[in-house]
């Protein structure tokens, strides 16, 4: 117990509340940042027969946002609606997915004997289900546009009027059918049932990447664009947790976790998780936490970060040589934020600079730049990867901009600083 009066339930308790790397936020408290996007949904909402779409980069908060928005929204008091897409998820697949989450669990599974289901003749404007024998209910997947609308209209009969229902990650979807049908659901919807609200969520730059060019649908959609939180948002998630525990942290830190996080916060929350874990393990008591609790911060989240980063950095970078040529570029790359870089400011600005940088036992002379450039293009190739893109003239991105935070963690352990331009709130 090396912070003073605070007890392992009481750190447990704390974190739990606050540091969720692996689960989503559903209350406005916690969502720090994102008050404007709240507002303009809860606006959107309002307006009859008006849908949300959120979108943009992974790990930046959709999720948690329209999970949040929804609880906000729902009149009543069952929770709203999450089902989640796959690549193989259909329309049909969908819609009957929803019908189901309207139906207590204890209807669908626990019951004995045949289930009752909405039969074919129970399909109508305003129809409901028939019981067949048994309590359970069974929901089938709809044959046509109007089966579609029936079964939100069942939704809407179970769950109340108001009933907000989340979508989620629609940049899973393949068929191009499935999305143009989403498309043309959504637009019948607020002409039919008005009073069911639908949040939408996928990565993505724009909507049409996710629908596609059904431009009918996009009137009656408002699209929530998620920008990347800004420092001082940020900084936030671990001043709650710092003041609930009675520990102090520096400025410092909470620059390099922003740096670090790039915007990210699912990073935030897994360095502050393994940080404050580490100070309460400290065999000296703790009022404002060291460097080595940094330090443990940032190891732990990497340890702990999602699975497919780990597994596209080895990808990009564990040759049988040329490792750390490739791991460099990489590090290069993720030294600022801007979405897309030049290639003379990789090499030049943050490349030379880092090799000045490296630790005594890493020393190495810079690479030519042909060499450079060779192994920056190579980080395209399905054979590293293709973690990055090249959008012609020498400019280039990360395929997911999430990568650069990872980056940035392991460049971080190894003892080299990346991103050290951050943003200092007036």
């Amino acid at each position: 117990m090396a912070i003073e009066k605070v007890t392992e339930d009481k750190i447990r308790e704390v974190l739990h509340e606050h540091l969720t790397p692996s689960a989503h936020i559903t209350t406005p408290e916690r969502l720090f940042g994102r008050g404007q996007s709240l507002t303009q949904i809860d606006r959107a909402l309002n307006s009859s027969g008006r849908h949300v779409f959120v979108h943009g980069d992974r790990g930046v908060g959709k999720t948690s946002l329209a999970l949040t928005a929804a609880y906000l929204e729902q009149p009543t008091a069952s929770e709203p609606i999450y089902v989640v897409c796959s690549e193989t998820t259909t329309f049909p697949d969908l819609i009957a997915a929803i019908g189901r989450e309207a139906v207590p669990l204890s209807e669908r599974f626990e019951a004995d004997g045949t289930p009752r289901e909405l039969s074919a003749q129970a399909f109508g404007f305003g129809a409901g289900y028939k019981q067949r024998g048994a309590p359970s209910i069974a929901i089938p997947s709809p044959a046509d546009m109007n089966q579609a609308i029936d079964i939100v209209r069942f939704v809407r009969e179970r769950r109340g009027a108001g009933t907000v229902i989340v979508i989620d990650e629609l940049e899973r979807v393949r068929s191009d059918e499935t999305k143009s049908q989403l498309a043309e659901f959504s637009n019948s919807l607020s002409s039919t049932v008005q009073d069911v609200k639908f949040i939408f969520c996928g990565i993505g730059s724009t909507v049409d990447a996710l629908l596609g060019a059904h431009r009918s649908a996009f009137r009656k959609i408002e699209t929530i664009p998620l920008n990347r939180l800004r420092h001082n948002e940020l900084w936030r998630i671990i001043e709650t947790v710092s003041t609930k525990l009675g520990v102090e942290v520096d400025r410092e830190t909470l620059i390099r976790i922003g740096q670090l996080s790039d915007g990210f916060p699912h990073y935030v929350h897994l360095i502050g998780e393994s940080m404050f874990w580490a100070a309460f393990d400290d065999d000296k008591t703790v009022k404002r936490l060291a460097a080595r609790h940094y330090e443990a911060g940032v190891k732990g989240a990497l340890e702990r970060t999602e699975a497919e980063h780990k597994s596209a950095y080895q990808k990009a970078t564990q040759k049988s040589k040329n490792t750390f040529d490739y791991e460099m570029a990489l590090w290069a790359m993720a030294d600022k934020s801007d979405t897309r870089r030049a290639l003379d400011s990789i090499y030049e600005n943050s490349y030379k600079a880092i090799v000045r940088r490296l630790p005594l036992e890493d020393e190495i002379a810079p690479l030519a730049r042909e060499r450079f450039n060779q192994r920056l293009h190579n980080l395209r190739k399905e054979s590293h990867g293709e973690v990055l893109i090249n959008h012609g003239s020498g400019w280039f991105s990360f395929r997911e901009n999430i990568m650069r935070g990872y980056v940035r963690l392991v460049a971080e352990n190894r003892g080299v600083n990346l991103a050290k331009e951050h943003y200092i709130p007036e």
